[in-house]
C-alpha cells in the first residue's frame, strides 16, 4: 500500500525525486508529507517505487486515481 500510495503522492511535489523532497521536508518539520498527507509509514526509495509500479497496466491504477481525485475534490 505504502509504494502504492508513494506513486501517487510523488505528483503533489515540485522536485523530481520523490525520496530526496520527503527527506527534506522531515529534517526541519520532524515529519513529511508522506507521513502526514498520505499516511505512510514506511518511505520507499524511487527506485522500489519504480520496480513495483512500472510493471503495472495503466488500467489497474486509473480507479486509484480517481479515488483519490475525488477526495481531492470533495475536500477543495
Amino acid at each position: 500500500m505504502d509504494v502504492g500510495m508513494s506513486g501517487s503522492s510523488v505528483f503533489f511535489t515540485q522536485s523530481p525525486s520523490f525520496l530526496a523532497h520527503q527527506r527534506d521536508m522531515k529534517l526541519p518539520k520532524g515529519r513529511s508529507n508522506a507521513e502526514s498527507l498520505f499516511g505512510l509509514s514506511e518511505l520507499p526509495s524511487d527506485n522500489q517505487i519504480r520496480n513495483l509500479l512500472v510493471p503495472v497496466e495503466p488500467k489497474y491504477a486509473t480507479g486509484v486515481h480517481r479515488y483519490i481525485f475525488s477526495g481531492v475534490e470533495q475536500t477543495g
